[in-house]
């Protein structure tokens, strides 16, 4: 695109100066002709002054014509919307047809911006839509497939209760996924908007450790804390707690019954740090680049519950605060999750 390029440049310098050039002879020798009574040279001198203002102003009102066909043509570009908008280009700064050009290439400019913000939307929007309608076909499919055999099936009342439990857990899944994705293409797009403010990052992370109770006790996790009160930190409190559950519940999510996960935080003289280590099934080498990335899982979680959504929000919502998180990891062995807090 090329925005506010010329095709003809103009000046008005010159037309100016010879406007100038006239009043100051016809001021100055007027009257001295008069003085030395020389009354016909004062109206042969007039006379041409005169004639000679004529011309300049003819071609004067001609480059102005001119100019604003030239701008008339580049608006009508604008409207359509045109790769290629041909303004005229003034030599001379400081006059009013160059302010003029000025603000209307900015005008175009911030036409430009808000087309493209609206096509970026609009690209959200339908990879919204399609991640949505991949990720919840399969539980669809779970839920349809046992309520059309409840519908069509003589069970037990126990047999009824298993089938209805696990039409709950898709479902359950199906909105976790909504809310998600919803989430992600809120992020992407910039429709949310972080608030970092100075708070305890201490209160933060233990609001996030409380959502992740639950699963921790039921597989009889241990979970050491290691984090001075309070730690103040430039941070939105919200969002960093989502990102920290996430951290969270995929520890508790790969760690063995009965495993130990270890949290710890100081104040470093970069910012603040977190880490976040479990002794689970780990992660192999060839795949710690991509955990970060929407809807990846590795091949040996597949079975397990997850989405592949939590770390890329995580991500997101880190790198839109100006922090940044890594992975360190080995297979069989666990994995360290760090952010650092700037």
């Amino acid at each position: 695109m090329r925005r506010g390029f010329a095709s003809k440049q103009y000046s008005f310098r010159r037309e100016n100066r010879c406007a100038l050039c006239i009043c100051v002879l016809m001021l100055l020798s007027i009257p001295v002709l008069m003085f030395f009574q020389l009354d016909w040279a004062a109206y042969v001198v007039l006379g041409i002054g005169g004639f000679a203002f004529y011309l300049l102003f003819q071609a004067y009102q001609r480059k102005v014509t001119d100019f604003f066909d030239q701008v008339n043509e580049g608006m009508d570009q604008m409207l359509s919307m045109g790769s290629d908008v041909f303004l005229p280009e003034v030599e001379d700064h400081e006059n009013v047809f160059s302010r003029f050009v000025s603000k209307l290439s900015r005008l175009y400019g911030a036409m430009r911006v808000a087309e493209e913000n609206a096509d970026e939307e609009k690209r959200v929007m339908q990879g919204m839509i399609a991640d949505l309608s991949h990720q919840i076909k399969t539980p669809v499919a779970n839920i349809k497939m046992d309520l059309e055999l409840l519908s069509k099936r003589q069970m037990s009342p126990q047999r009824q209760q298993e089938f209805l439990e696990r039409t709950l857990h898709e479902a359950d899944k199906m909105d976790f996924l909504i809310q998600s994705i919803i989430k992600m293409s809120r992020l992407e797009s910039g429709a949310i908007q972080m608030l970092p403010e100075q708070a305890d990052l201490a209160r933060t992370l233990a609001n996030a450790l409380l959502s992740v109770s639950s699963g921790v006790s039921r597989k009889g996790i241990g979970i050491t804390v290691d984090c001075p009160q309070p730690l103040i930190v430039r941070h939105d409190p919200k969002w960093t707690e989502e990102a920290v559950f996430n951290l969270l519940d995929n520890a508790v999510k790969y760690s063995p019954e009965g495993g130990t996960i270890e949290v710890y935080a100081e104040m470093r003289e970069a910012g603040a740090y977190l880490s976040i280590t479990d002794h689970g099934i780990g992660i192999p080498e060839e795949w710690q680049g991509a955990v970060f990335s929407k809807f990846f899982r590795a091949p040996a979680v597949h079975n397990l519950p997850g989405a592949g959504v939590g770390l890329y929000l995580t991500r997101k919502i880190l790198e839109a605060q100006g922090c940044y998180v890594t992975v360190r990891s080995a297979a069989g062995e666990g994995s360290t999750f760090s952010v650092q807090f700037l």
